[in-house]
């Protein structure tokens, strides 16, 4: 009962901190059964938001035994916490010392194992044996790359360790399977964003060996040998891979994601239709064979797409406000734009009945912007949106805390009265709620403080989820407004300048180029794959002075991308797609 209480007050948590996104887009339910055991094999991209993910997302609400690495095990208070919710410890050198006597068969022809990698499998093969669920992120880390860069053997090792556990009579385990997971985020350090989590068809482990073992001609008894394991780990990764987005690198990834914001800035992507247009656009801009019009296309997407991080612009808001491309708003116009964008803001009925609760949410907003600033790692965009959420859900949870407290004292100081007069219509009612509060609150019977606690927490929980619920209906539309009135500013105070204030030429230069961030130091890569080059960001500039090369950019991003199109055998099916309402997921020489 213990585990349970535990795990579901960190899936509360989890829910919680998701809010930092608007939307939870979940796909492939009936592919994870509801009982048994289970090894879910998830991408890990986003550090705690990935298992956040995973245990709010899973079907049929089943608990998820988390592999977690051990050092997040050394405080005490922390490791009774991750123990009680069923996190099982993994070594991250599991080679730093030598292999036990008690190494499980599983191990033998592989790297050595540590001691507490013994107690891995053990923990491991115990939960299976419950019927646990057991999530496991093969990639061995959290890391921001243009996509999956490495699948380790561990979670084929378990899966093949426990069927021979079970084969040879030390447990009583039903099938197991391997369900891969891709969590896919729009934009994962971006407030108000969105999440795809697919979850793949399920993998029966004892068939697939068989099914090795037959094309293979091998008659070795061993499940764990070492070209089993191999071979495992290569379909785990092969399904992860057909759940998430790919790149080559970040140049092919950010010239499409910029292709698939001008594409579908009037009618957005569903989240459904997110991966499979993203990749089909990858392979598009991936082609070896690229036609002039495709390199011409490209520079200018990867062009536009840098100078909009360093504007700290969006492509959809600049459509919202310029809808022509070859639109170059004067001083006048532009100062109009934001009247009407101010009007737009502060007039609009969404904004009206969200503004009640925005004051009680921007200690949230400034606390977790503070933290994604000071605590992140340079370069890791995952610690900025963890930071984010769980520094501003904190934020929230005490403001929710300090309005509850307002609220129950001055209920207190109601019903500490003698008569309360109300309507008689209300009356039947307002008697039982009364009744109830001073027994919470005022009565002096049996257990005083443990009746006054459970009354503030229960009051607790109905004024965080009223406030939070309402806040969170509003939050996403007056978001995206209030980024469009800020691109109207930034687009004004670049149409005040003079032109000759504008960056150009070489000045322009490091404003038209990329940011990528450092390769992660515990990948592995494999042999003839590169590490990205890591190239810096550019010094900080007014937004001002790139707001004239930005509009040209656009211009120039969508012509040439269009004219590639249209040069391409992709174009005829992408427009009908579009023309029928459909995405384009079955466009494209790959089809995956």
């Amino acid at each position: 009962m213990e585990l349970k209480l535990v795990y579901r007050s960190l899936r509360q948590i989890s829910d919680w901190a998701l809010r930092f996104y608007s939307d939870v887009y979940v796909e492939g339910e009936e592919n994870v059964p509801e009982h048994g055991p289970l090894i879910i094999t998830s991408c890990h991209h986003n550090e705690i938001l990935d298992v956040a993910t995973l245990s709010i997302s899973i079907p049929h609400g089943r608990p998820v035994c988390i592999w977690g690495k051990s050092t997040l095990f050394k405080n005490p208070i922390v490791r009774q916490v991750l123990l009680s919710s069923g996190a099982i410890p993994v070594a991250r050198n599991p080679n730093a010392t030598p292999p036990s006597e008690s190494a499980t068969p599983s191990d033998r022809g592989n790297p050595p194992h540590s001691h507490a990698n013994d107690a891995l499998f053990r923990d491991t093969f115990k939960a299976l044996e419950r019927g646990e669920a057991i999530g496991v992120f093969p990639e061995g880390t959290s890391y921001t790359e243009p996509g999956i860069a490495q699948v380790k053997d561990g979670a084929s090792r378990a899966a093949l360790g426990y069927v021979k556990w079970v084969r040879e009579g030390k447990g009583k385990g039903k099938k197991l399977l391997i369900v891969p997971v891709g969590i896919v985020y729009t934009d994962k350090s971006q407030y108000q964003s969105a999440v795809r989590v697919g979850w793949g068809k399920p993998l029966d482990v004892a068939a697939f060996v068989e099914d090795v073992r037959e094309k293979s001609g091998d008659e070795n008894e061993e499940e764990d040998s070492r070209e089993v394991t191999k071979a495992l780990s290569a379909e785990i990764e092969k399904r992860m891979l057909a759940l998430t987005i790919n790149a080559p690198d970040w140049d092919t990834l950010f010239a499409a994601e910029m292709a698939r914001d001008i594409l579908w800035a009037s009618e957005p992507l569903q989240p459904q239709e997110f991966v499979p247009v993203s990749q089909n656009l990858i392979t598009l801009f991936s082609d070896k064979n690229a036609a002039p019009s495709q390199v011409k296309a490209r520079q200018a997407l990867l062009k536009y797409h840098a100078l909009l991080e360093y504007t700290n612009m969006s492509h959809a808001s600049l459509i919202d406000l310029l809808p022509d491309i070859s639109m170059r708003p004067v001083a006048s116009s532009a100062m109009l734009l934001v009247v009407h964008q101010v009007l737009r803001t502060v007039l609009h009925p969404r904004f009206v009945l969200f503004l009640p609760v925005l004051p009680l949410h921007i200690p949230a907003y400034v606390t977790g912007l503070v933290a994604s600033r000071v605590l992140s790692t340079p370069g890791e965009e995952e610690t900025r949106a963890q930071f984010k959420a769980v520094f501003g859900g904190l934020a929230a949870t005490a403001v929710y805390a300090s309005l509850t407290r307002v609220i129950v004292s001055r209920v207190v100081a109601n019903l500490s009265r003698a008569h309360i007069d109300v309507p008689e219509a209300f009356s039947p009612l307002f008697d039982i709620l009364v009744k109830g509060g001073r027994w919470f609150f005022v009565d002096q019977g049996q257990f005083p403080k443990v009746r006054s606690t459970a009354g503030f927490f229960g009051s607790f929980y109905i004024t965080a989820y009223v406030v939070s619920h309402w806040h969170n209906y509003f939050v996403k539309s007056n978001y995206a407004q209030f980024k469009r009135l800020v691109a109207s500013v930034k687009l004004c105070l670049g149409a005040l300048s003079p032109a000759s204030g504008s960056l150009k030429g070489a000045a322009l230069a490091p404003y038209t180029t990329n940011e990528i961030p450092p390769p992660n130091p515990y990948i592995r890569r494999r042999e003839g794959q590169t590490a990205p080059v890591h190239i810096p960001p550019a010094p900080p500039v007014p937004s001002r002075v790139l707001i004239r090369p930005l509009l040209d950019a656009r211009m120039d991003a969508t012509r040439a991308m269009w004219s590639f199109l249209a040069d391409s055998k992709y174009l005829n099916g992408l427009v009908t797609a579009k023309m029928k309402g459909e995405a384009w997921m079955q466009v494209g020489p790959v089809k995956r």
